[in-house]
């Protein structure tokens, strides 16, 4: 054990002075290039006075700029080599195995650490990056035969031994040798730590699943169910960084989006990437995408607004016509109706607008239908879209033409400023230099009135370039009214809920992706093939049309998709399926459960998974602490006190992060509003990026994929969790708590929670 200690000294002195080196280097390098900069000019030999000087000049223009693009890239290198080292300072590495390979006498001792470090000749590593392919085997692997997939085949051999460490600022204070996968003992150490307002790297804590999950590259469609806390997020994140160092010469972070609930969860994880060594790949929301597209014609509801008004709204008839008409619009049945609908556009039925000038049909839809519809059929509708809009141009450059001698022409001229008239005469004397002077007022006259008409002209023809000529509300109307209200009952009053809404301006979420998929199919959609990998988080809250929309949107990327069933909020989950089969029969999908859950201590995790109707579907981890407590009050007044006091006493407990978590936007601005009178504590809003340590309050959509040091449900009571669905909100919000779960009721709490067997948990009654 001794070895050990003295390596790990040795090793923290190594990184110490390579620092040391490296620093010097940069600074040499850094000042090459600020002088480079300085001087580039003063190198260059500056002559053009023939053929043979100028490109003697460029040639000397080019060599400088290689120079300082050589300069500037040994900077950056040096920079992330930099960065690397500052990682590795702090903890090298955090296993070891001893592998002795197929056909070798005694076995070599592999460190595994967040990268590798080489010695100082670059011959030998003293550290592998925990993403190299022989790390599978500390990840994958007891003792005794192993086996691992390398560049150069299929490696066999044996694994003697492994061990783990933990490091706290360079120095080793630990380290316990395990047969196991990972030990229990190192991934309690690091579950027993404080949340923190960025997710962490789960790299040394990495499970068996967890791996087989990061490193699977066989498979188009990988999709993850996971229960809450089974680090399925975390998971997605390192599968990033593993592609990015595994194909670092083909891929780069820009190729990979990552779909997130939220912006809040965007800036919780996007710490991860840099931490590995790795830039950020794009992050984006669904939500957002959806306003970029609709936003400037539109009103756009986003989920949230949606899930807001089916949380609150009374079960009257325009709430259960929204119920019929989000279940419907999100299923695969609804898809598959449209896809129908627009095989039948190939023979009729798309509808135009009238082309209008100056409050005048110059161009009727109908006119237009016929043309569009007089093209051969063979050819596909966005192409005979392309021909019909430019058939269009040319009979509005027509138009355009006769209207130059029009009388509104002539009085928009008379109007024209000064500046504008000595303009078209500067302009007429360059075209026609050596013309009779008395000819200038007609050229005159005739070019303002081509510009007149040309600005005039200009918005029709920017309209009919991005194919505004088809009637996409008509269009959308016609499919919803043709095809399905015969066969859904109560869609009849959906659809005309839907068609009141756009017909004013307002575009339900449930109608987002549908209208936007009919157009694209319609019109054509320019999708991306450069994006190699799309990350989909929370993909339970997605609904079937929408995750096969984001499949048509990126058709050339694999697909990592990550849930679970049990954490699902919205309307259109309680019908249809979540983390379904995106596949199709010819491509490749991986289903993997995670069942484990890692993130609340065994008590917390004991009574959340109480709430769900298969409790056993959820594996708590074996960890220590405290039972989570109900405390019933009579009323929502009574309760702020004694939550003010809980609040108080597990800040000054240590406690970083405390998130008071409640069912709907408005919920949390009244507790915000009661509490903020007590005590220093952050409302977080569906807007928000980002949250402080210390106290919070956000509504449970918000809080999904991110956890705290102790959570306080707001009111847990029967009135506001006693549905199915509802049950889901309070499941989720349980599982955001690490190591102190306290839920408030006014009232009798919740259904849900008096079916928990009493012992799971500590019941307070206050009067």
């Amino acid at each position: 054990m001794q070895y050990e200690y003295e390596r790990a000294a040795f090793i923290h002195a190594f990184i110490r002075t390579k620092q040391a080196m490296l620093k010097d280097q940069l600074e040499g390098v850094s000042g090459d290039e600020m002088e480079l900069k300085e001087t580039f000019w003063d190198n260059v030999t500056m002559n053009f006075s023939n053929t043979e000087d100028a490109q003697e000049t460029i040639s000397s223009i080019k060599q400088q700029a290689e120079l300082l693009n050589e300069r500037e890239r040994s900077s950056e290198l040096m920079k992330k080599q930099m960065r690397t080292l500052r990682r590795l300072a702090d903890s090298p590495y955090f296993g070891r195995i001893d592998m002795k390979e197929k056909g070798a006498d005694t076995p070599d001792a592999l460190y595994i650490g967040l990268a590798s470090l080489m010695d100082e000749t670059d011959s030998e590593f003293l550290i592998y990056d925990w993403r190299a392919p022989i790390s599978s085997v500390y990840y994958d692997s007891e003792v005794g035969p192993v086996s691992y997939e390398a560049p150069v085949g299929t490696v066999k051999g044996e694994l003697v031994g492994k061990r783990q460490y933990v490091f706290r600022r360079g120095e080793l204070k630990a380290l316990f040798d395990t047969s196991l996968a990972i030990g229990d003992d190192r991934l309690k150490e690091a579950l027993s730590n404080e949340a923190s307002t960025n997710m962490k790297t789960i790299v040394s804590t990495i499970q068996k699943e967890q791996n087989q999950a990061i490193r699977n590259e066989n498979s188009r469609f990988l999709i993850v169910q996971g229960v809450a806390g089974s680090g399925k997020t975390s998971v997605a994140m390192q599968r990033a960084a593993y592609l990015l160092f595994r194909h670092r010469e083909q891929l780069d972070a820009n190729q990979l989006i990552l779909f997130s609930p939220n912006e809040l969860f965007s800036n919780y994880v996007s710490t991860v990437l840099p931490e590995l060594g790795e830039e950020n790949m794009i992050q984006l929301t669904f939500r957002g995408y959806l306003f970029k597209r609709l936003s400037k014609t539109y009103m756009v509801e986003d989920g949230f607004e949606q899930l807001e008004y089916m949380l609150q709204a009374n079960n009257d008839e325009l709430y259960r016509t929204r119920l019929v008409s989000i279940s419907t619009k999100s299923s695969m049945a609804f898809k598959e109706k449209m896809d129908q609908f627009i095989n039948g556009l190939e023979t009729g039925g798309v509808p135009f607008k009238d082309i209008r000038f100056r409050n005048e049909t110059i161009l009727s839809k109908e006119d237009t239908q016929t043309y569009f519809y007089c093209l051969d059929h063979t050819i596909s509708l966005q192409n005979r879209l392309r021909l019909t809009a430019e058939w269009l141009l040319k009979e509005l450059a027509k138009h355009e033409g006769k209207e130059r001698s029009s009388k509104w022409v002539e009085e928009t001229r008379e109007l024209l400023d000064k500046e504008t008239l000595l303009a078209a005469h500067h302009e007429i004397l360059a075209e026609h230099p050596n013309e009779d002077v008395f000819n200038e007022e007609e050229q005159q006259f005739q070019n303002l009135a081509k510009q007149i008409t040309r600005a005039a002209f200009m918005p029709l023809k920017r309209r009919v370039k991005s194919y505004s000529f088809v009637d996409a509300e008509r269009l959308y109307e016609q499919f919803l009214f043709d095809s399905c209200h015969e066969e859904t009952e109560g869609f009849a009053a959906a659809a005309l809920f839907s068609m009141n809404e756009i017909n004013n301006g307002r575009i339900p979420h449930e109608d987002a992706t549908p209208f936007l998929y009919l157009q694209d199919r319609i019109k054509g959609l320019r999708v991306d093939r450069s994006i190699k990998h799309i990350f989909i988080d929370e993909a339970q809250d997605y609904s079937y049309f929408q995750l096969m929309y984001l499949k048509m949107l990126y058709p050339a990327a694999k697909y990592t998709i990550v849930g679970d069933s049990s954490q699902a909020l919205y309307a259109h989950s309680k019908n249809d399926p979540v983390l379904m089969d995106l596949s199709d029969t010819e491509e490749t999908t991986t289903k993997i459960v995670f069942r484990k859950s890692y993130r609340s201590t065994e008590p917390i995790m004991k009574f959340a998974r109480e709430l769900l109707v298969d409790p056993n579907v959820v594996e708590p981890f074996e960890r220590e602490g405290t039972s989570p407590v109900l405390v019933e009050c009579t009323n929502r007044a009574s309760m702020i006190e004694p939550m003010k006091n809980k609040i108080e006493t597990l800040l000054e407990s240590g406690v970083s992060t405390l998130a008071v978590i409640t069912k709907t936007a408005n919920e949390a601005a009244d507790a915000h509003a009661r509490l903020s009178e007590w005590i220093d504590i952050q409302l977080v809003a569906k807007d928000h990026h980002e949250y402080n340590e210390g106290a919070v309050v956000l509504p449970v959509y918000l809080a999904k994929g991110i956890e705290f040091d102790a959570v306080i449900v707001f009111d847990a009571s029967d009135s506001q969790y006693s549905t199915d669905q509802e049950r889901h909100h309070l499941y989720t919000a349980c599982t955001r708590a690490m190591h102190t779960l306290v839920l408030f009721s006014s009232g009798h709490a919740s259904r849900w929670i008096n079916h928990i067997p009493r012992q799971l948990y500590t019941k307070q009654a206050l009067s």
